[in-house]
């Protein structure tokens, strides 16, 4: 009898103590929170609006200069861009999660692409030719008339 009672007691008590266990697993809960500087979180506003806003675009061509996890590392890959193709080129930096990239031009065929990467190459030597959505040409044109 004596032998039941503590079985019985031992049963009661590990039930309750799973059911306790079981509850406090149930209320648990993990929160993450990302400290996102904010100028990365600036780009990637900007990368969703452009995504939206997506009508105004045509696929075509830009010329890949280089990129950098970090802007601090992938601003002067566009600064030399900017003063290499200033007057013939528009140059831009592109926020790509995880990635800041640098493009110059805005080539709506691959022919125009393919004749500005002579010049390009000299001073780019790993630069390419990539396939992307750029502003419509004739988007912008009936804008600013």
């Amino acid at each position: 009898m004596k032998q039941c009672f503590s079985l019985f007691l031992f049963k009661k008590i590990t039930f309750v103590v799973c059911l306790f266990l079981f509850v406090e697993a149930k209320t648990l809960r993990a929160q993450v929170v990302y400290d996102v500087a904010p100028s990365v979180d600036a780009q990637e506003k900007e990368r969703k609006y452009r995504n939206k806003t997506s009508e105004n675009k045509i696929l075509g061509y830009r010329i890949f200069l280089g990129f950098s996890n970090s802007r601090s590392e992938a601003l002067p890959i566009l600064t030399k861009a900017e003063e290499l193709f200033s007057g013939t080129y528009a140059t831009i930096l592109m926020y790509d999660e995880p990635n800041f990239k640098v493009y110059v031009g805005a080539f709506a065929t691959a022919i125009e692409a393919d004749a500005a990467m002579p010049l390009i190459i000299k001073s780019f030597p790993n630069a390419r030719k990539l396939r992307m959505t750029i502003p419509n040409p004739s988007f912008e044109n009936t804008n600013t008339k």
